[in-house]
């Protein structure tokens, strides 16, 4: 579980990259910043989402099987009279987009299957998860479309069963990409993406509300520190300092003294030999 202190250290470090001395630059960084800060996070989850998809998916192939042996005499039937071609052509959609599923299913076990490989390629965990999207979108399709043919919903009953039974998997898959279902036992997913969003938004929050307020911060700095500029202060030391007297001047709900003892523990890791001390005397004097 991230702590306040997670959040203030990240803010931290974004204050010291962008040096808030021009906002549309800090804005344009923030994506960088947080694919770097976050990439450790982010990895073990995609790494958690992948083994999770091939675990669920371990039973997509019989049921697939059953589609495909099922298929060619219904379309036969299908073809075979007039007026049916709306049905013709959302079984095939169908039956495409499993093979895409299982096609990019299979990149994505061989990419996890790659012992030397320790980042897991983003764009084969998105290829399962678009594939997937669509596929359940063409199933409620067909059931659509069949809507308009009662007098073949029986006759299609075997088509419909198989397809509903791989739906079922796929409803699985869906869940484990989305962080609001409570489909599956897929609860620490859901858990590390929210908090990894949850961590982005208050950090971001915390930076903007330094951004927004600089200039008092800076006035405030200035009456308690001797011959005060921006420039003449260690780079990290200036960020800690804005932090914590943003704390001190805006978040009414953190006490002084905690926003101070915050600022010293993340200078001594930070900072110089001679931060911690400057910061506690700067920050004690507001």
């Amino acid at each position: 579980m991230l702590k306040r202190r997670n959040i203030r250290e990240s803010a931290v470090q974004f204050l010291y990259l962008a040096d808030l001395e021009d906002t549309p630059e800090a804005a344009e960084m923030q994506d960088t910043f947080w694919q770097i800060t976050q990439e450790t996070s982010l990895r073990k989850l995609a790494q958690a989402k992948a083994k999770a998809i091939l675990h669920v998916a371990q039973g997509r192939d019989h049921r697939i099987a059953k589609l495909i042996e099922r298929a060619p005499l219904s379309q036969a039937e299908l073809k075979a009279t007039d007026g049916t071609a709306p049905l013709v052509s959302s079984l095939n959609k169908v039956l495409r987009q499993e093979r895409q599923l299982s096609d990019a299913i299979e990149q994505l076990k061989t990419s996890v299957k790659n012992k030397g490989n320790d980042t897991l390629p983003a764009d084969h965990l998105d290829a399962v998860i678009l594939a997937n999207t669509t596929l359940i979108s063409h199933y409620q399709e067909w059931h659509q479309t069949l809507e308009d043919f009662p007098a073949w919903r029986n006759r299609l009953d075997p088509i419909t069963a198989a397809i509903n039974h791989l739906a079922r998997v796929s409803d699985r898959l869906s869940a484990i990409d989305d962080p609001e279902s409570t489909i599956g036992s897929f609860a620490h997913l859901r858990a590390s993406h929210a908090e990894i969003a949850i961590f982005r938004k208050e950090t971001q929050a915390l930076v903007q509300g330094i951004l927004r307020h600089k200039q008092e911060i800076d006035t405030a700095l200035a009456a308690v520190i001797e011959n005060y500029a921006p420039s003449r202060v260690a780079p990290v030391d200036r960020a800690i300092l804005r932090l914590a007297t943003y704390e001190i001047k805006h978040v009414e709900d953190i006490p002084k003294a905690v926003s101070i003892n915050e600022a010293i523990e993340i200078a001594k890791r930070f900072g110089s030999t001679d931060s911690a001390r400057f910061i506690n005397g700067v920050l004690d004097a507001l």
